[in-house]
């Protein structure tokens, strides 16, 4: 389990880590930990969870049949989130029956994004694994004792809306909402405090951004100057925002939810995001459960390992990724993960698979379209038409007829199927979702 014992000062960490032991531990030293946290685990949650306590009975298994890592692997069953809210709507359970302590142990209550559904209620105790996560990964980014971190997050599911770890750190956050409108305050806050750390970036933040440079003539180098990192999440980064920041001097890290265990997020060398496996138990796996081979194509499923709270057991994500646990040049031992997209956003058409992060570089190539706000509406799984909504700049388009007929060839000749484009504006786009991103594929 997570102690407070763990949110230390920084200034007993090593240069390039925050928990040297932690971090850079050799594989079978993360085993050995990760198999001694789940003895400790699953009895409490079996005896506690309602949810978890149910989906065992149903399948046969309990904590006594678990004596190793494979034993779990081999027997535990799977939960997902629609498991979690339809045992919410069944038992009038706010938490879905994960949650394994009484009320008085929920220090704080966050939510999950709501992009695939309604928002999830997420129980935090006196500290929690995205802490801990946080920590490491705001070191990592450049974040030192003293220094200003100014604070964007979009969802507050790990409490980072509390300030005791960001002070344990020596850290002051500036916390200002994750919401376009608040770019004035964004650029008060860069000139005034000169935050190490920027914490953390969307695409529609991105969007802002850019036109308030191009409309105010500021130098984004001089008003970046200070920020050593800046996170990025929401969904996958577009190749011409990379760019574009970058041009800006900005070192950006991509950042992802590990399943609503914990975060992910790049280190220096920028080659997949670390999940820390002292916090999570991690799997790639394929429809039919089984792990699939570092490199290859599988949905994340976790398990909680610091969760005192509401751990989740064997959680199918829904996100389709490729791992790889070989030691990253970064020193770090815990696995990388890549990000490809949402199991649900796949969708067939004329028999071909297409993912939103295929069109999304495709989309961006255009000026009247270089936002990169699109949807794909999937009214079934299967479709004899590739149906593209597509954002667009107005001032930018001298004809809206003429771009439609680019982007219907141009993505109809990369698809080599069918394509209807259908326009809409940026600003209609935007809200179609919640303030950091919006959904990719939608039923209408």
């Amino acid at each position: 389990m997570v102690e407070a014992a763990e949110i230390k000062s920084f200034t007993l960490r090593a240069p390039d880590h925050f928990d040297p032991h932690a971090e850079t531990m050799p594989r079978h030293e993360i085993e050995a930990l990760q198999t001694r946290r789940l003895e400790e685990l699953l009895p409490r949650v079996y005896a506690h969870s309602a949810l978890i306590r149910r989906v065992w009975d149903a399948a046969g298994v309990s904590p006594e049949d678990i004596n190793s890592l494979a034993d779990f692997k081999a027997r535990v069953p799977f939960i997902d989130k629609d498991a979690i809210r339809a045992h919410r709507d069944r038992f009038g359970d706010p938490y879905g029956g994960i949650r394994i302590v009484d009320d008085s142990a929920v220090e704080t209550v966050g939510f999950t994004s709501g992009t695939t559904g309604d928002p999830t209620p997420v129980p935090n105790g006196i500290t929690n694994a995205v802490e801990v996560s946080h920590l490491r990964e705001l070191w990592h980014s450049g974040g030192r004792p003293g220094d200003y971190i100014v604070h964007m997050m979009f969802t507050f599911r790990g409490g980072q809306s509390r300030n005791n770890f960001y002070n344990a750190a020596g850290l002051t956050p500036i916390m200002i909402p994750h919401n376009p409108t608040e770019l004035p305050f964004l650029i008060q806050a860069l000139k005034t405090y000169r935050p190490s750390v920027l914490y953390m970036l969307s695409t529609p933040l991105l969007i802002a951004l850019e036109q308030y440079f191009e409309k105010t003539g500021d130098d984004p180098r001089e008003i970046f100057n200070s920020v050593k990192g800046a996170s990025f999440g929401g969904e996958p980064l577009s190749p011409r925002f990379a760019a574009l920041v970058k041009d800006w001097g900005l070192e950006l890290f991509e950042h992802s939810s590990l399943g609503d265990v914990s975060g992910m997020t790049e280190c220096s060398a920028h080659d997949g995001m670390h999940g820390w496996e002292d916090l999570a138990l991690v799997e790639c796996l394929d429809d039919a459960g089984h792990e699939v081979s570092d490199g290859e194509l599988g949905e994340l499923t976790v398990t909680s390992l610091a969760d005192p709270v509401a751990p989740l057991i064997r959680y199918r994500t829904e996100d389709l990724v490729r791992v790889n646990r070989a030691p990253c040049v970064c020193g770090r031992t815990h696995v990388r993960i890549w990000p490809v997209g949402r199991k649900g956003d796949r969708t067939t058409v004329q028999g071909k698979p297409v993912l939103p992060r295929d069109i999304q570089k495709l989309v961006e190539r255009h000026r009247e379209t270089r936002a990169s706000l699109f949807q794909i509406v999937r009214p079934k799984p299967e479709m004899e038409v590739l149906h593209v909504r597509a954002g667009y700049d107005p001032e930018a388009t001298a004809d809206a007829s003429e771009l439609a007929a680019r982007l219907t060839a141009e993505l109809g000749t990369a698809f080599e199927v069918s394509v209807r484009v259908e326009l809409v504006s940026n600003a209609e786009l935007l809200k179609l979702g919640p303030p950091q991103k919006i959904p990719r594929v939608t039923k209408q």
